[in-house]
């Protein structure tokens, strides 16, 4: 078992998830809504990240090969587009930007209401706020990295383990928020940010090994095991 390949999955998952930096977006969005919907839609919200990051990881190696992109290629593209999302962390940006959205309808139970706002705000903020082109490649260039059913198998953990912190900080959002303050969380975005620029330069030079093999240092790549 490659435990550091699933150590490193989770801090990079998570930081590209980012979800205390997405904390504030989230609440603009169910400010106006009851407690209890609140929770409930962050639960939903959650289990929508973990299902779009498994289907991602699991077929997202044959829609390369179905629109005939290699892996190299793909660890190269991908991990422009992380350190794209790093760099802009390191500037306090968010990776959306809205403006309020007004409260859903209060009919029904609190399941009923929570689902209605989720399907309000599941694009712009499930997707691309959470699930966007760096979390989908994320998940595909681990998912390349796993030869083991075994090894999916807990790499799927992973998945839901980073999809679950993410459901425990939307569910104490307004906590979180009041507690770190807008200084906090700007500074929870730039040490992510730090993260992701870090890992994409690491995805970076290990498309270029496996693209020029016996050019760089074997000891500082990752590519070795996917030529086999």
């Amino acid at each position: 078992m490659d435990w550091g390949l699933l150590v490193n999955s989770f801090i990079g998952m998570l930081s590209i998830l980012n979800p205390i930096g997405n904390v504030p977006i989230f609440l603009e969005h169910v400010e106006n809504e009851p407690p209890k919907v609140q929770r409930a839609v962050a639960l939903m919200m959650a289990l929508a990240i973990f299902l779009l990051l498994t289907a991602f990881f699991v077929f997202g190696n044959r829609i390369l090969t179905l629109f005939g992109i290699t892996i190299p290629a793909f660890r190269l593209a991908g991990s422009i587009i992380i350190l794209i999302v790093g760099l802009r962390m390191l500037q306090g940006k968010s990776k959306f930007e809205s403006h309020g959205i007004e409260t859903a309808a209060a009919q029904g139970n609190t399941f009923d209401q929570a689902r209605n706002r989720l399907s309000h705000i599941l694009v712009p903020v499930a997707m691309p706020l959470f699930i966007g082109p760096g979390s989908i490649t994320t998940a595909i260039l681990y998912a390349e990295k796993t030869t083991t059913f075994s090894m999916a198998m807990m790499m799927i953990g992973v998945l839901f383990l980073s999809s679950a912190i993410v459901g425990v900080c939307l569910v104490g959002s307004r906590y979180i928020f009041n507690k770190i303050g807008p200084n906090g969380t700007q500074i929870v975005i730039r040490f992510m940010g730090m993260i992701l620029c870090a890992i994409a330069m690491q995805f970076m030079i290990d498309g270029v090994a496996q693209l020029l093999p016996g050019v760089l240092d074997s000891t500082f790549t990752h590519a070795a095991g996917a030529e086999k």
